[in-house]
């Protein structure tokens, strides 16, 4: 027959729990393991650290069932470790669907221009702007901002936005302008 469990006695003998001193190195010990697991499966290390992030929260939250033996803990953790990384690859084949459905429905490209057109003169033009500047171009253009709009949009004063797009628009009138025009 065990002895009915008081207060006094689970101080003495705390349930097994990753607060557990002797927990925490096996837990510590199990993170570049981990990590490598992750590493090895996922496009990038960045990937790899979100997802070993993700299963420590899982396991923290899920502590009291975690087990304080080193190979039970550890199979427990890459359960843990196997359910994180397939809701990832879930999650990331849903953001390359969407991205798809996306493009195809919209007839785009990445930078926003039509297929086919990779190789026209605008595309040249803008591309030879500067970053901050073509997307100032293209937010008055293609989405429809005002200047001043589309520079507050991009952390510029009313003015530095005026002025920037201006100078844009000269460029762009340079670049396609044709060798007769002048």
């Amino acid at each position: 027959m065990t002895s009915p469990v008081t207060e006094e006695s689970h101080r003495d003998n705390p349930p097994p729990t990753m607060d557990n001193p002797d927990f925490s190195p096996l837990l510590r010990e199990l993170m570049p393991e981990l990590l490598r697991y992750f590493g090895r499966r996922v496009p990038s290390a960045e990937d790899a650290a979100d997802c070993l992030g993700e299963t420590m929260i899982v396991l923290w939250r899920r502590r009291e069932a975690v087990p304080l033996e080193r190979e039970p803990a550890r199979r427990y953790a890459y359960g843990v470790a196997a359910n994180v990384l397939r809701e990832s690859q879930r999650g990331r084949a849903r953001r390359f669907a969407l991205a798809e459905r996306l493009v195809a429905e919209y007839d785009i490209t990445r930078d926003g221009v039509v297929e086919g057109d990779e190789d026209s003169d605008l595309t040249r033009a803008l591309g030879a702007l500067r970053p901050l500047d073509r997307e100032l171009v293209l937010l008055v253009a293609w989405e429809g901002f005002g200047v001043g709009e589309a520079g507050a949009i991009l952390g510029l004063s009313d003015q530095a936005s005026r002025a920037r797009y201006s100078r844009a628009r000269a460029r762009l009138r340079r670049a396609l302008a044709s060798p007769g025009d002048d």
